[in-house]
């Protein structure tokens, strides 16, 4: 006796049916991606710090792992230390003096606080050079950025010897040619410049304005005056030296 033979939907060639089943929403965890803004908060609660960095007479608390994440520099002292030492990693930051740039450097690591987004504006021409010296000792190139595009910036007559000397001392090649543009485009600054004793400590920017000044003048060819003549004067024929020597 044959038994029927059961025939299934797929059998039967029939599309799949679709099934939907309402969950609910998802349920929001407050932590998940959330990483920046959570170690932001435990920088501020001076939370789970594994490092102390000391300038100016201030200690600031900080995360060992986020300052590996954003500098090579960190990364290579702290595993030095962690191998000879248990935590707190102490970072004596000698020749700071501005406890402001440490917060800076900082601010750069971590991100603004509260979510404000102020800038980056020292409060003073040592702060910016703190800074600047952080960056370099710590391989941070936004940090150097940021206090770099800070020496163009509000210029004058006051600062602007100072800030040249900075870009020598740090090599800021770039931003010393901008400055320097500024300053041969406007003559009545250039000469309070040119009249400023200090323009001695810095030879190299003084050359640099002088042979950009012969240039404009038209002074154009190296070893030349403007009209091609030798700057050694007019030369006399051998015998003309020789006749007035023995006369």
């Amino acid at each position: 006796e044959r038994r029927p033979r059961r025939r299934t939907m797929a059998g039967a060639g029939a599309p799949p049916m679709e099934f939907c089943v309402d969950l609910g929403p998802v349920a929001v965890d407050p932590c998940h991606g959330n990483v920046l803004p959570g170690l932001q908060a435990l920088f501020m609660r001076s939370e789970l710090c594994d490092v102390r960095l000391a300038a100016g007479g201030e200690t600031f608390h900080a995360h060992g792992a986020v300052l590996a994440a954003a500098s090579e520099a960190f990364r290579e002292a702290l595993l030095q230390m962690s191998r000879e030492t248990a935590p707190p990693y102490v970072f004596e930051l000698d020749g700071v003096s501005h406890p402001e740039s440490v917060r800076a450097m900082l601010t750069c690591i971590y991100g603004p606080q509260d979510g404000s987004d102020a800038g980056y504006r020292p409060s003073s021409e040592g702060v910016n050079r703190d800074v600047l010296q952080l960056a370099r000792r710590f391989r941070i190139p936004q940090l150097e950025a940021e206090a770099s595009q800070w020496l163009a910036n509000g210029l004058n007559t006051s600062n602007v010897l100072g800030r040249l000397l900075v870009c020598e001392e740090f090599a800021l090649s770039a931003v010393r040619e901008k400055i320097i543009e500024q300053l041969t485009a406007n003559p009545s600054a250039l000469f309070v410049l040119a009249t400023d004793p200090e323009i001695r400590k810095v030879p190299v920017v003084l050359q640099d304005l002088l042979v950009r000044i012969l240039q404009l003048l038209g002074c154009g060819v190296e070893g030349q005056g403007p009209l091609g003549k030798d700057l050694g004067g007019a030369r006399e024929p051998h015998g003309k030296r020789a006749k007035r020597a023995g006369a």
